[in-house]
């Protein structure tokens, strides 16, 4: 549903005016007691786009209870991991697919770096977001062939997913980064990246101690080769 706001008092929802309107924030609590009724006829929650008088679009989820709260604030909720996409960033992520998938993996890697940077500053360093554009960003450098590098970044998503508690994700990024570790080739970059693989396993303790196990042979079999 849509409410729109105007600066005389005016309101309107789905294009239909309100009566009896005020002021700005009169019409805004008839419009959101409006939208509530709706969710109790309907049984569920209806998502709201509400824009201001001045411009301002704002994404709302209202209970049939009344509460209102921020749609973003509710997704995150359901889906702590950020395992989907939300609309707002689909357009850039699947920019980066197109562009990793075209043959323009350089370009790829640069927009998901921009992704990453631009989730760091809108959400904190350690909002899901961002993890999963670093993970984005280590699937287009894997692309370019760069997988030490590739199996660092994962890496660095896997102990951003240990910190918030978030166990598959972490199993998956980890397992990601195990994936591109085994692509690389050169003896001391292999060890370097065996290692900090090591140190991200361990924080799982007994749960990964076959995949520690494997990795610790490879490392001494890579170092046997010297």
């Amino acid at each position: 549903m849509t409410i729109t706001l105007a600066s005389d008092g005016r309101g309107w929802i789905d294009g239909q005016e309100l009566s009896g309107h005020g002021t700005v924030d009169e019409a805004r609590t008839a419009a959101l007691r409006t939208v509530a009724a709706r969710a109790q006829e309907r049984g569920r929650s209806v998502r709201v786009a509400a824009t201001d008088p001045d411009g301002r679009t704002w994404r709302l989820v209202v209970h049939p209870n009344g509460r209102a709260e921020e749609e973003e604030t509710v997704r995150e909720a359901e889906d702590p991991d950020a395992v989907a996409v939300p609309a707002h960033l689909r357009p850039r992520t699947d920019a980066v697919g197109a562009a990793v998938a075209g043959g323009h993996e350089l370009d790829g890697a640069r927009l998901a770096r921009e992704l990453e940077s631009d989730m760091e500053r809108d959400y904190g360093t350690g909002h899901p977001y961002v993890w999963r554009a670093r993970e984005l960003t280590a699937h287009a450098t894997m692309a370019i062939g760069m997988p030490g590098a590739a199996a660092e970044l994962y890496m660095e998503a896997a102990r951003g997913w240990h910190t918030l508690n978030s166990p598959a994700a972490y199993r998956e990024a980890a397992q990601r980064a195990y994936a591109c570790w085994c692509r690389v080739e050169e003896t001391a970059d292999l060890v370097w990246g065996g290692e900090l693989l090591v140190d991200l396993l361990r924080l799982r303790g007994e749960e990964y101690h076959g995949a520690l196990r494997d990795v610790l042979s490879r490392i001494d079999e890579a170092q046997a080769l010297v």
